[in-house]
């Protein structure tokens, strides 16, 4: 009773509350509404772009169709919170829940409902992260035998910018009925919706402007790896104290940086890794030594976040880590730190360390388990 009271209350009186203070807070032009249209009163999976918390309440507010989302568990914590989102038609999703969240989906879609996922699976900041879609949205798409309707945020919302939203046109899943569905149809869907959202995003007039730290050159890059719960550091002493970095070092020329750590890791600590995303980046003020005959130059340094794959952690014989004290070059060590024990480090950057001593304290296990997490 309670929850079709909140349901009531939201659709009713809160959403055309907070429709024009949207409309003027967030000003947001809706293109090719009219493909959404077709599918009144049907079944459909919507897959939207997610940049920022906002994207949902705009999608709510600015769409009037009954649809149903999916949001994180930590939304649903206190009673209160878990009525007011659940009357928002928000489903918690849990971590090895999977099946309760698939039927759930089904038994919408059959009540011709809209499914609204963000098929990305988080919010995503970096460029180079966006439209890495999970097969989820394609996969209740088959099951259910309803198209998928592709949507875009042209940029994430802010206040009092002008933004848009573009819809493409539905995908059809009719290929794949009548058969037992396999992993290589859920991908080949996948597939088409990440590409109609790349052609949405690219039709879009005004590209967004660059960053500041795209302005900058990659110059460094390293890896953030934790070997059975332990952080993989670098030792180094250049004539005065120890002091640890995080292993990695210059780009090569045209190199992406990506593959710039996977490289680095080796050369330096014996280890393959796979490279999962992008943690932090930090201005990188250069060096006195030199890179390629050059001095090291300025620029970026990017951190990336790895998952170990094998190997044993050790020293190599490259020549230019010698064992010889040296005031340029000087001596290093990869070393295993258990977490506990960062705080007690002279960890650098010093911004470097205050930024990871806090995600290591939030985020243990997802930092320190990338594939469950962050694949």
């Amino acid at each position: 009773m309670l929850l079709k009271m909140m349901k009531f209350f939201n659709r009713w009186i809160l959403r055309p509350i907070l429709f024009f203070p949207i409309l003027i807070f967030f000003p947001t032009r809706i293109i090719n509404k009219k493909e959404l249209r077709k599918y009144r009163g049907k079944g459909v999976v919507i897959c939207c772009n997610h940049r920022s918390n906002t994207d949902a309440i705009l999608i709510y507010v600015r769409f009037w169709r009954k649809k149903n989302f999916f949001s994180k568990q930590s939304l649903f914590k206190t009673p209160f919170r878990n009525l007011f989102f659940r009357g928002l038609d928000c489903y918690p999703v849990e971590r090895g829940k999977e099946i309760g969240l698939i039927k759930f989906a089904l038994q919408q879609i059959k009540k011709n409902r809209a499914m609204m996922m963000f098929p990305e699976g988080q919010r995503v900041f970096n460029p180079e992260d966006a439209l890495a879609l999970r097969n989820g949205a394609a996969m209740m798409a088959i099951k259910g035998g309803v198209p998928v309707v592709p949507m875009v945020f042209k940029r994430p919302p802010r206040p009092f910018k002008f933004n848009a939203i573009k819809i493409g046109d539905s995908i059809p899943v009719d290929e794949y009925l009548g058969k037992k569905m396999e992993k290589s149809d859920m991908l080949d869907l996948s597939g088409k919706i990440q590409v109609a959202m790349a052609g949405l995003l690219e039709n879009f007039e005004i590209k967004p402007k660059p960053k500041w730290w795209e302005l900058e050159p990659a110059v460094a890059a390293r890896g953030i790896v934790f070997v059975d719960d332990k952080l993989l550091l670098i030792k180094r002493n250049r004539g005065a104290d120890d002091y640890y970095v995080i292993p990695g070092g210059h780009v090569d020329g045209d190199e992406n940086p990506r593959d710039a750590v996977v490289r680095e890791l080796k050369e330096e600590c014996s280890v393959e890794v796979e490279v999962r995303r992008l943690l932090y980046r930090h201005k990188y003020a250069g060096s006195e030594w030199m890179h390629e005959g050059k001095p090291a130059g300025k620029g970026m340094q990017s951190f990336y976040l790895c998952e170990y794959k094998t190997g044993e952690v050790s020293k190599t014989d490259a020549e230019e880590y010698s064992e010889n004290i040296d005031p340029i070059r000087g001596t290093y060590e990869p070393v295993l730190v258990a977490q506990e024990e960062l705080a007690n480090l002279n960890i650098q950057p010093a911004v470097l360390k205050k930024q990871l001593l806090k995600d290591v304290e939030k985020y243990t296990n997802r930092l320190a388990r990338a594939t469950k997490y962050l694949k």
